[in-house]
């Protein structure tokens, strides 16, 4: 599958060839998990900078994603 990841500034990156698992891996990797006080979780962006795509020459900040496209099946 190949997914098309805009940043809040427009600009836009192309990652090639994941498959279901690394794309659910790759969403999951943008998220923390916080506890509540009543025992419950919530998940809340990561404010820090990411590698994104295998040859992990491009970081972003997971904040600033505006939306991610799917490109192909």
């Amino acid at each position: 599958m190949k997914i098309k990841v805009i940043m809040d500034s427009g600009k836009e990156y192309v990652i090639d060839k994941l498959d279901e698992f690394e794309f659910d891996r790759f969403i999951g990797s943008f998220f923390n998990e916080n506890k509540l006080p009543m025992g419950q979780t919530a998940k809340v962006l990561k404010n820090t900078l990411l590698y994104l795509g295998d040859k992990k020459s491009i970081l972003i900040n997971p904040s600033h994603v505006s939306s991610i496209e799917v490109l192909e099946g």
